[in-house]
């Protein structure tokens, strides 16, 4: 792997007139190394065991998650492996108007058949797309937003949040559920009342809120975790944990299975009514009286999100900070991944910052580098930006060179060739001011298998 990223970096420089550096080569191998350490622990049989249980949890119900590149989001921890991942700026899905009714559905094929093959498995879909912000600072919210509004996109003297929610509420949401009850439809299964519910994630607290607009009749998950750690604490402190025991050690690697192993356990007790039955009750109520439209198994997968967005923050300590510092505090991007097809690597860490998009097409991967080239932009200093343009192959495709593999190769060829021709970014690639790395990752634990030379296009 490293001779086939040196081998592709030397042609890279052979073609810009911009030798890579041993300090950018080094930049980027140690990337490639970490996601492959995160890779390594994922295909662990004892996490894969963990993962397995919780989906057991949500069992009759596929969870998916859409949320905002933002790379103080991690995927592992707001979702987890038990729940699919769509990264888009501001959660907001690009869309477009369907010929035959006028209805909009999502413009992305590859999210559109991933909602096709949940409706062939007969399972209910919940999707839940976020909008996110800096509770305590909501000058400190999403850069996508921000971009809109100084673009005039949206009113200059709009909440943020609040506009991010109405955007996901008027197409991300309607979206999704036309063409994921379509499928249905096709499939002589009843359409879904709900298939989509909108939620606020906070990156300082890690909290969800629901409702947020309701404002006293919301629902926080930070809230909730302050108001029974107590009793938590009691009943839990016989397994040597309490409220904040992982506050130094969730984002280190070496300790990621031992805080999903915990997360599970406070999430199961809760669940299985052995401690702070009134906690379980009131997130119960709750879904009855502002979400009555679920179906059970919706309403029991929402109920095991929340569930387990308390332990996260109850283990964390993350609920209740006099000063909030940890890894996902504050904007720490240190590179850009993107992917038509599939995911990218990177979002699985529990530590290290990248940002990481899942365009429905090269026009909006050119959009979402330039939206991350900008809020990196900030307190940068002589650094190259690192872009790898990911996707996605089963290693045993991967292993048979065949004609799958082939296309594969091709769809990233050709992200990587408009990328290149785009104006302003393909002169930021000649000045050797981007370096993109286009790499195979496996599709399931986004180990990157393979570098592609593919300097040959640039």
């Amino acid at each position: 792997m490293k001779e086939q990223l040196d081998l592709y970096l030397d042609h890279l420089s052979q073609h810009t007139l911009h030798e890579v550096s041993k300090k950018d080569r080094l930049r980027i191998w140690n990337i490639v190394e970490r996601n492959n350490a995160v890779a390594k622990i994922l295909s662990n049989p004892t996490f894969r065991k963990i993962v397995k249980r919780k989906r057991e949890l949500t069992k009759g119900v596929s969870l998916g998650y859409v949320f905002c590149i933002d790379g103080r989001i991690p995927a592992i921890f707001i979702g987890g492996r038990f729940a699919r991942h769509f990264e888009i700026p501001a959660g907001e899905i690009t869309v477009i108007k369907r010929k035959s009714d006028g209805k909009i559905i999502p413009d992305s094929s590859d999210l559109n058949e991933a909602l096709r093959r949940i409706s062939i498995n007969k399972d209910d879909l919940l999707e839940i797309v976020y909008a996110h912000t800096t509770l305590s600072n909501l000058h400190h919210g999403c850069g996508a937003m921000m971009a809109k509004q100084k673009a005039h996109l949206i009113d200059p003297k709009a909440n943020l949040v609040e506009a991010n929610l109405k955007i996901i509420e008027e197409i991300s949401i309607p979206a999704i559920t036309n063409i994921y009850n379509e499928f249905r439809e096709q499939l002589g299964i009843e359409p879904l009342k709900v298939v989509c519910v909108s939620a606020v994630y906070d990156t300082e607290t890690f909290g969800i809120v629901l409702n947020f607009n309701l404002k006293e009749e919301s629902l926080s998950t930070t809230e909730l975790t302050n108001r029974y750690k107590e009793g938590l604490d009691e009943y839990f402190i016989k397994s040597n944990l309490i409220f904040g025991s992982f506050r130094e050690k969730f984002t280190d690697l070496k300790y990621l299975t031992a805080f999903s192993q915990n997360v599970l356990k406070v999430i199961e007790a809760i669940l299985d009514g052995k401690v702070e039955k009134n906690l379980l009750g009131e997130v119960e109520q709750y879904l009855s009286k502002y979400y009555p439209d679920l179906t059970k198994s919706q309403s029991q997968a929402f109920r095991f999100v929340l569930i387990r967005n308390i332990a996260l923050q109850y283990l964390t300590g993350l609920s209740k900070l006099k000063k909030v510092d940890h890894a996902f505090s504050k904007h720490e991007e240190s590179y850009m991944a993107v992917a038509m097809r599939g995911a990218t690597i990177g979002k699985f860490d529990p530590q290290s910052q990248g940002f990481a998009s899942t365009p429905s097409n090269p026009g909006q991967a050119i959009e979402n580098i330039n939206t991350m080239i900008s809020i990196m932009g900030f307190g940068r200093v002589n650094k190259s930006y690192i872009l790898f343009v990911c996707n996605s192959v089963n290693s045993r495709d991967l292993k048979e060179n065949n004609q799958v593999l082939q296309r594969i190769m091709g769809s990233n060829a050709g992200l990587l060739r408009d990328i290149v021709e785009d104006k302003g970014l393909g002169v930021m690639i000649e000045k050797g001011e981007i370096i993109p790395v286009p790499v195979l990752i496996e599709e399931d634990n986004r180990e990157v298998l393979k570098v592609i030379d593919h300097s040959g296009y640039i």
